[in-house]
C-alpha cells in the first residue's frame, strides 16, 4: 500500500510543481479524500437518518459536494 501511495502522492506533487493544482501536502491529500469518502460508507445509517430517510437517495449531491470541496482546495 505504501508504494502506491507513495506512487500517488509523486503524481500529485508533480501536478503542483507544474501549476496544475495549488499548493498541496500530497499525503494529506490523499487521507482527506480517503476520510471523506469512507465517512459515507461506515456511517451509512447515521447518515441516512440525518439527512432524511424519505428521500430515494440520501446521498444524492454528496458526490458533487465533495467535488467542489476538492476542486475549490486544489484550483492553483
Amino acid at each position: 500500500m505504501k508504494t502506491l501511495v507513495d506512487q500517488t502522492a509523486a503524481v500529485i506533487a508533480g501536478w503542483a510543481r507544474e501549476g496544475r493544482i495549488a499548493p498541496v501536502d500530497p499525503y494529506h491529500l490523499i487521507f482527506s479524500i480517503w476520510a471523506l469518502t469512507q465517512h459515507y460508507a461506515d456511517f451509512d445509517v447515521q447518515v441516512r437518518a440525518v439527512l432524511g430517510a424519505g428521500k430515494d437517495d440520501p446521498f444524492d449531491g454528496a458526490d458533487r459536494y465533495l467535488a467542489t470541496l476538492f476542486r475549490r482546495l486544489l484550483t492553483p
